[in-house]
This record gives C-alpha cells, sequence and structure tokens, in this order.
C-alpha cells in the first residue's frame, strides 16, 4: 500500500466561481457525484470554448513577479492565490509541462501533462508520463498513461517513464488476429512484457531501488485501425477497442459531450492511497480488463487519476473538456485545457487523446 499526493473531497464545491456548468446527462455512466439540479448550460461561442471569464477573473494570480498567458478555464469553488511555483532539484524530475499533437496512421493524436499544485507547492517532480505508438502491423493505436506514486519523490517518475516506454515496446508487435481472438490475454502479456523489463532494468541499472521505489499506476489502451482497403466504418464501428490497468489509471469516451468509462470510479475510501501498482511480482494478479465500445464515439481518453478524478466528480471539468476536446487539439490548445482550477485538485493531470476521424485531408508538403 502506497501513499500519493492528496487530493481534497471527492465532491464539487457547492460555492462555484467563474466556472462553467454541467448540462444534464454530461456525467456518463461512471459519475459518482449527482449533477446540480439548478445547473444551467455552460455559455460557448462557435468553436467551443467558454466566453463567461473576465479578463479580471483570468489574471488575478498573476502578482507574483513573472507573467503568464491568460486562459478561459473555469474557476470552481473558493480558491486560495496560488504561490509561486517551486522547482525540483532532483535530477530525474520531469520538466512541468509537456504536450504533443499530430498524426500517427491517420488519427490525430493530443496529449498534455502538467505538473500538479501539490508538486509545485513542495518544490517536488511531477510523475505523470504518456506514450504511444501504433503496431507494426497497422491493426492499431496503443495509448499508455503511467502515474509514479507520490511516495517516491525521486524515483517513481523514473519508473513511470521506464514503465510507459516498455509497454509500448512490447505492445507494438500486437498483431490485430491475435486481439481478435484473445485481446484480454494479449493486453496481460503486454503489462507483464513492461513489468519484466523495468525490473530486469532495476537489476542492472539502478540498484539498490527496489520495485515500490520505481512504483506506478497505468493504463494501456488499443484502438483499432482500418486494415487497407477497408472502410473506416470497419474500424470505428465493428471492431471494439480494449483497455487494461493497474491502479487508478483511467480511459474515457467522449460522444457529443457525454462520457462513458469502461472502468469505474475508484471506490469509497481514501483517495490518496494505492493498492496495485507496477513493477511488481505477479502483475496478472493487479491487472484489470475492459472492452471500450466505440460506436458512436468522437474520442477515446487515457487519463491519469489526477484528471479522471475530476471528470468523474466535477460537471464543469466535464462541460469545460468536453468544449475544448470537441475538435482534434493542437499542443497548445491541449495544455490550455488542463489550466483550469478546481478546489482539492491538485494531483498531476495527463490527458492522452485520439479522435475517431481520419484527417487524410490535411495538406502535407511536398520533400
Amino acid at each position: 500500500m502506497s501513499l500519493k499526493w492528496w487530493r481534497g473531497p471527492r465532491e464539487e464545491p457547492s460555492a462555484a466561481t467563474a466556472g462553467p456548468a454541467s448540462p444534464a446527462g454530461a456525467a456518463g455512466s461512471g459519475a459518482t457525484a449527482p449533477e446540480p439540479a439548478d445547473a444551467p448550460d455552460a455559455q460557448q461561442d462557435g468553436t467551443g470554448t467558454h466566453d463567461t471569464h473576465s479578463a479580471e477573473a483570468v489574471t488575478a494570480e498573476q502578482g507574483l513577479g513573472f507573467a503568464e498567458l491568460p486562459t478561459e478555464a473555469p474557476r470552481t469553488g473558493p480558491l486560495s492565490p496560488l504561490p509561486a511555483p517551486l522547482l525540483t532539484g532532483v535530477p530525474t524530475g520531469l520538466p512541468g509541462m509537456r504536450a504533443d499533437g499530430g498524426l500517427l496512421r491517420g488519427r490525430w493524436i493530443a496529449a498534455a501533462s502538467l505538473t500538479g499544485t501539490s508538486h509545485l507547492l513542495h518544490g517536488t517532480s511531477g510523475q505523470d508520463v504518456y506514450r504511444y505508438t501504433a503496431t507494426h502491423d497497422g491493426s492499431g493505436l496503443v495509448l499508455v498513461v503511467c502515474d509514479g506514486l507520490g511516495s517516491r519523490p525521486a524515483t517513481a517518475q523514473t519508473g513511470a517513464g521506464l514503465l510507459a516506454s516498455y509497454l509500448c515496446e512490447a505492445a507494438a508487435h500486437i498483431t490485430g488476429q491475435r486481439m481478435a481472438e484473445a485481446p484480454q490475454d494479449v493486453l496481460r502479456e503486454v503489462l507483464a512484457t513492461g513489468n519484466a523489463a523495468v525490473r530486469r532494468h532495476r537489476a542492472a541499472v539502478l540498484e539498490p531501488l527496489t520495485d515500490s521505489d520505481l512504483a506506478a499506476t497505468v493504463a494501456v489502451c488499443w484502438l483499432p485501425l482500418p486494415a487497407e482497403g477497408e472502410g473506416e466504418g470497419v474500424a470505428r464501428h465493428a471492431l471494439p477497442g480494449h483497455a487494461v490497468r493497474v491502479g487508478d489509471c483511467n480511459v474515457f469516451t467522449l460522444a457529443r459531450g457525454r462520457y462513458e468509462a469502461p472502468f469505474p470510479a475508484a471506490s469509497e475510501g481514501p483517495a490518496n492511497v494505492v493498492t496495485a501498482y507496477l513493477p511488481c511480482e505477479d502483475p496478472a494478479r493487479v491487472a484489470e480488463y475492459a472492452p471500450v465500445a466505440l460506436a458512436g464515439v468522437d474520442a477515446v481518453v487515457v487519463t491519469t487519476d489526477g484528471l479522471a478524478i475530476d471528470l468523474f466528480d466535477s460537471p464543469s471539468v466535464r462541460t469545460w473538456l468536453a468544449s475544448r476536446w470537441s475538435v482534434p487539439c493542437g499542443p497548445a490548445r491541449m495544455l490550455d485545457s488542463l489550466r483550469y482550477r478546481r478546489q482539492g485538485s491538485h494531483d498531476d493531470r495527463t490527458a492522452l487523446i485520439t479522435w475517431s476521424a481520419p484527417l487524410d485531408h490535411i495538406p502535407r508538403l511536398e520533400p
């Protein structure tokens, strides 16, 4: 049992400041907090962004001697001014902001990861990592997120990075035929292969560290791509995706502003305690599998728990992110989407997204 960063109560604060509310039904099947009965629809402009924030609201905390770009991201609940962030001096620390956006096998992928305020307050590294790849046979995309445990502030981010990379390397060898026959077995084998690789790396390079020093939670999602000559409908509607996780990372599908989660929200109990992580002796024992229904889905989102909890519990966060992710995002838009503030939300935030519609019509420069 390992501790993670405290994230505050699992509920939406009753008082809100400058934050959009959630439309009816935005919670999806996995929500754990009821929608407020009097929550109005968020005001949006034609691009899907919110227009309910004044310049004063978005610049109120820029009096610490440094400048920052304004944002329209919502602010929910009574919020204290942010202190000046403290950077970590740990050589293995991760950059505080990471973002990507671009095409992979005809699908747009975007990702962003922001270090949580709990780390910035204490001068420790964020510990979320994302990776993505396509299988060698072209049958699918693989999305991976890992979250190092905060109880190992000097080393867990190293474990998260190693695990994510080794899992992508193993998943690249997945074949469409094997996924059609036994997807659960295939993804569990990927977890076992990545787990073994991290343990070998630790023994060869990182002695005297233990498995718990490199502990991370993880989610791996495989999504089908159409075979050459097949129509798009084959990949998006007839074939499901598949996901496996260890710990509290999660997967969401987004369709017309509604979220669904193949994995349930964390059960009641302390939100900062994790009992399953990799590397470990027996990854099969702690792994959870779920199919991912893709019929009518606009986007698939893989997240670490810092963002997953906000999606489960906060109507305003769900509404804001659905509006920002209604179209494929570039890196700057992805980063800005995670700049909301919510009372009790202090953990790292990471989202790795792919949109269903192919973007082959995007012009390319001639070499």
